[in-house]
Order: structure tokens, then sequence, then C-alpha cells
């Protein structure tokens, strides 16, 4: 027998003993409750996760309101002579929008994965909705406000409720550091095991320890996601129940595709039978454009994918988002964008160029850049400077102006990269392209391949909102803003790409009839 195995990092992988890991009915019983009992408290621990993040924003709000009565009744305070009190209703106010929009827009932080950005992004854009609504029920029940207690509202709420996530964030670190996390193994190759890993390592609040990759013989690891040491080896498909219990593997997820065969079908039964939890990835990926809905017919499952488009009201509300934002940006950018016309103007001639891109249902458009190639070798330092902050896309604000792009969406590409898409990434040429979206906030830019930026593009599509295009607004500012402080701006790092630290154990099954021999 032999077993796949390359550590990259030694703490990740960490062995334990079973306590009677003997295949009979009782140990497969204990096992199976102690995995339920497991799974119960996590998913307790979850709710309880997220009611206390609520009451806290909620306790932070009736807070803030208290300090601005106490400064706006302060005799030193510029604004004594207001009245001091602050209506109950105002306060009741507050504290039903915002757990409104707690639920509706998942505002705890965790929902697609802990990132900072994406979660100050999101509190600032609820605290705007908040402090909108409180306003316009002052101005409805002739509640009249300072400007000064305003500024302190908008500056309280957004830093307190970032804090307590934040707070959340280490709580739920250290408490999986101090307690036993699920061992999870994953069975499958490609792409989709490399996203599921690094999604899984995203979500501290899952409470789940991947203890390695197990993939078929006939499927190779993409070289790019996996690299295989010298010590890697294979193992048999009959021993590798004998392997989860001896590294005290509590769920196993079977990550499509795989190839057929009775073998993959003996494992799950055999893992089942142990007391494993047993999970599957579906293979189609229309299910990323898709929400997906598990109904049964007398045990058959059956996964109904509903498609989602935009409603025609949205589409008519981002419009006069993008025409409003574009003009405005275009009015405060023409300042720099003169400037750098001028100097692109002396150094190369041609100031802006234009390249045929493919919009909403494939229709064709030119989009106008600065003349200014970004992958062109010895770039000057005016050059780098805007390309640095994307400087050299500010005349695709004339395309929002005509209407075929918008601010945020998918990036247009060319016609002959659109002609290879597969039919779920056509998918993305549902809707407008834009000058910024999901995926490049993430870090994938140009350079990176249309397969990486079309997941983030579907998921933009699909929870399509207002708030959302205001949360990545904000995001695209904070990555301009790291492009400073980091001494090469021109390189980006995508969010959803292993991190030197993360490694894995590999494993390579072989068929369990199989005559290739194994390493004892």
């Amino acid at each position: 027998m032999s077993l796949d195995g390359r550590r990259s990092i030694p703490n990740l992988m960490k062995l334990s003993q079973v306590p009677g890991t003997g295949s009979s009915r009782d140990a497969s019983g204990r096992w199976q409750e102690l995995r339920d009992l497991k799974a119960a408290e996590d998913e307790a621990m979850n709710r309880m996760l997220r009611k206390l993040i609520l009451g806290a924003d909620l306790l932070w709000i009736v807070i803030s309101f208290g300090l601005v009565h106490f400064l706006r009744s302060n005799p030193a305070s510029s604004t004594a002579g207001l009245p001091p009190s602050i209506p109950i209703s105002t306060v009741l106010v507050a504290v039903s929008i915002w757990t409104a929009l707690y639920f509706s827009k998942d505002l705890e932080g965790f929902c697609r994965g802990w990132y900072l950005p994406t979660v100050v992004a999101q509190v600032i854009v609820g605290v705007v909705y908040l402090l909108g609504s409180v306003l316009a029920f002052g101005v409805l029940a002739q509640h009249y406000y300072s400007l000064s207690a305003v500024l302190y509202l908008g500056c309280m709420w957004p830093i307190g409720f970032v804090a307590i996530r934040c707070l959340a964030c280490w709580l739920v670190k250290s408490a999986a550091h101090m307690r036993t996390k699920r061992r999870v193994v994953i069975i499958g190759s490609g792409r989709i095991v490399r996203e599921l890993m690094i999604k899984i390592a995203r979500h501290p609040e899952l409470s789940m320890d991947i203890v390695g990759v197990l993939f078929p013989y006939d499927a190779e690891p993409s070289t790019e996601e996996f690299d295989l040491g010298p010590d890697t080896v294979s193992i048999r498909t009959l021993n590798v129940l004998d392997l989860m219990q001896e590294k005290n593997v509590q769920e196993i997820i079977l990550a499509e595709p795989v190839p057929p065969g009775r073998e993959i079908e003996q494992l799950v039964s055999s893992c089942r039978k142990a007391g494993l939890s047993v999970k599957v990835v579906p293979q189609h990926y229309e299910l990323y454009l898709s929400k997906a809905r598990l109904t049964e017919i007398e045990d058959v499952p059956l996964l109904s994918l509903e498609e989602q488009t935009l409603p025609v009201t949205g589409l008519q509300l981002k419009r006069t988002m993008d025409f409003l934002g574009a003009a405005c940006l275009l009015i405060l950018g023409a300042p720099l964008l003169m400037a750098s016309a001028v100097v692109v103007r002396q150094h190369r001639g041609r100031v802006f160029k234009k390249e045929l891109r493919c919009g909403s249902n494939e229709v064709s458009f030119w989009m106008y850049r600065l003349n200014i190639d970004r992958d062109e070798q010895g770039l000057e330092g005016y050059e780098r400077f805007l390309v640095q902050f994307s400087l050299t896309e500010l005349p695709q604000l004339l395309n929002v102006l005509k209407g075929d792009m918008s601010l945020v969406g998918p990036r247009p590409e060319a016609p002959e990269r659109v002609k290879h898409y597969s039919m779920w990434q056509r998918q993305r040429l549902t809707v407008k392209p834009g000058l910024t979206g999901l995926a490049q906030v993430h870090g994938l830019r140009e350079q990176h391949s249309s397969e990486e930026k079309v997941h983030f593009d579907l998921q933009y599509i699909f929870h399509w909102s207002l708030f959302l295009d205001l949360c990545l607004v904000l995001q695209t500012a904070w990555t301009l803003f790291l492009r400073v402080v980091q001494e090469n701006g021109l390189a980006s790092t995508p969010l959803l790409k292993p991190s030197p630290s993360a490694a894995l154990d590999i494993g390579r099954m072989l068929n369990a009839d199989s005559t290739q021999s194994g390493t004892d």
C-alpha cells in the first residue's frame, strides 16, 4: 500500500489517532453521532455569531445616539442652542432599517469570505443607506437634526460597525484554534478543487480543516495548482478508507468531475457506512448564473436551475446611475485627463486609441483609451504612473455616457477572446461591460484568463444590486490606494490564488483492480 502525500507546511497536516478504527457497526455509529454533533454545534455557533454581530450593531446605534445627545447638550458644544433630545422614534427607525439591511445584504462580514476591504465597503454603503433613511424620516416627522449631529453619526457608525466585525473575526479565529475542527478531504481534480480549498480557507466560521486532496489516478492535476514532489506516492481505492480513519477525517467532498466507475461508488458507499459525511460539488457550471433549488421525488434528488436576469427597473436605475456617475467623474477628472492627454501628445503624437470590444449581447463597440500599451516593455515614468492608477482608462467614461459600457460590470474583451468562450462563459455577455468589476477588485486584470474572471463576473450578475455596485466602486478606490503603497503597483495578486503558506497533502488514488504496483 502507498499513500499520496506532499507536505509543504508541516503544521497544516495534523495526524491524529482515531480510537476504535475498526469497521464494526458500533464504531461507525459512534463516529456518525460525533460527526452530526459537531456539525450541529458549528451551525448553532454560526447562527449565534450572526445574532451577536447584529446585537452589537444595534447596541452601537443606541450608544451613538446617546453620544450625539451628550455632545449636543454639552454647554461647550456649538450646537448647545438646538433641542438636545433625540426622539425615541428616530432610534427605533434606525434600528429597524439596519436590521433589514443586515439580513437583506448579508452585512455580518462572513457571507462571501472574510475580506476586510469588502467588509469596509459594505459597512460604508450600509451606513449611507441608514443615514439617508433616518434623514428622510426626520423630514417626514418634522424632526430636525444639526449638521454636526449627522456628521457625528456618519463617522461613528462605520467605525463602530467595522470594529465589531474585526473583533468577531478575531474571536472566530481564536476559537477555531482552541476547538476541534471538522477534518475534510476533497476528492477530485482541476480548478474547482483549488477554488474550493481557498474559499474554505476564507471562511473561518465554518470550522473546517482541509486534511488533503485525493485525485483519481486517471485525472492529472494542473501543474499550476499542484506541484507534485518526489515523495508523491499512490494509494489503491480499497485502502482510502483506512487512510481516512488514520487521519481522523470526518467529511469528504466529491468535486466533480471524477472518472465514472465502480471504485468511486464503492468509496462513497464505504465512507457513508463508516459514518463519514459525504458532500458533492455539482459539475455543471450554469450553477454560477442560476439559483439552485433542491427538491425530491421519492428519494430522487432534482436540482432546479432558475435563470437569473437583471430586472427592467434595475437596468433603468443602473443606466441612470451610470450616466450621472460618469458625467460627474468626467467633470472632476477633466483637468487630470487633459494634463495626461497633453503629455501623451508630446511623447507619442496620437492621444487616444480605440480597441474593438464585445459588449452586451455580443454587440461590438469601440472602446477608448489613452495611447499607452500597459504591456509594453520599458515604459517611462509618466507612462507607468498613468498605467499604475488606471488613468489610461479614463476615456472609457465616454463609452459609459454613450451607453456602450457601465461603471460596474464585467470588463469587455476582444472578439478574438470571445469566439473561444464556452457556453457558460458567454453568459457574462448578458450585461453591459464595465469600467471595473468584481474580478478587478479581487486582483484579476487583462493578463489573466477569461476563465478565471468569468467566475466573478457571473457571481456579480447573479447578485447584482445598486448596493453591490456602490460597494465595488469603493473597493476599486481601495485597490487604487493599495497601488500607491505597494512598491510594484503594476503587479497584482488575485485574491483567489493559493497563498505561499497554503499547502496540502495530495493523494493519488489507484483503481482497486489496477495492475500498477504501489510503494509499500
